[in-house]
């Protein structure tokens, strides 16, 4: 794919572009093919000045070509992306898929896990519950790991710290069940009733939540997600998929079949 690089008010290509063209017939500026061919040898500005006219013209009159190039490049960016997200994937499937301090809930033993990259302050990740929960209750095959990846403000930060925190207590489903189930802005005084309703120890709580560990965790969370290429939540991880955006619940199932497949 050809690099076509804007200089003032003049298009600039390289002399191997230039030989592509001639050699394909689409150049008529009266120099020869076999002397374009190589792209060592020198142009004179006459030279130039055709190569530039004749492909700014010829983008003028074919700007499906510029849009084409552009949609390639973003395709063979975005491929790229993706293999080194799965690469990252496997690179880091330890803390994915066994790190003890990482909540989850299901079948420990299930054939097939999901990680989920949430934020509490995420109206579709409160969608997404709905969805996942609907998966544990009915699929007594599938674990569920959390991760928290707080995005979307200060409170967002604070919430993840609780929820953390109720892990230590062994009652994160139930903490976080009744966080994504309230309506309720996620202040101290709200977080402290649902703490309450589920039965943690609310100073333990707060302190667990203010310590070092937990802190690394997130920044750990961070990391992971970064390494995904993870800018935004809900995200998963199903088997070696790895999917950016909320999923309508047979979607989600349905992927959640084909890789049950794939690791059979």
């Amino acid at each position: 794919m050809a690099l076509i690089q804007k200089t003032g008010k003049k298009l600039m290509v390289s002399a191997t572009v230039f030989a592509v063209l001639m050699g394909s017939g689409l150049m008529g500026t009266g120099i020869g093919t076999a002397h374009a061919a190589s792209s060592d040898l020198p142009f004179t500005e006459n030279q130039k000045g055709a190569m530039e006219d004749f492909v700014r013209n010829f983008i003028l009159e074919n700007p499906e070509v510029l849009v084409e190039s552009v949609n390639r490049m973003h395709a063979k960016e975005q491929q790229q992306k993706e293999e080194g997200a799965k690469d990252a994937l496997k690179k880091n499937s330890d803390y994915f898929y066994k790190d003890p301090s990482v909540p989850e809930v299901g079948n420990p033993k299930g054939d097939i896990t999901v990680v989920e990259f949430f934020d509490y302050n995420c109206g579709y990740c409160k969608r997404a519950f709905d969805i996942v929960n609907k998966a544990i209750e009915t699929d007594q095959n599938i674990r569920v790991r959390f991760i928290e990846f707080p995005i979307l403000s200060p409170q967002s930060e604070v919430a993840s710290k609780w929820a953390l925190a109720a892990n230590k207590q062994h009652k994160y489903w139930e903490f976080h069940k009744a966080m994504m189930n309230s309506t309720a802005p996620k202040t101290e005084e709200t977080m402290t009733d649902i703490a309450k309703t589920v039965g943690l120890d609310v100073d333990q709580l707060k302190k667990d939540a203010a310590s070092e560990d937990i802190t690394n965790e997130l920044n750990k969370n961070r990391e992971m997600a970064a390494s995904l290429g993870l800018s935004g939540t809900p995200a998963f991880i199903v088997g070696e998929q790895i999917l950016r955006g909320y999923v309508e619940y047979e979607g989600f199932k349905s992927i959640i079949e084909d890789e049950r497949k794939k690791s059979k």
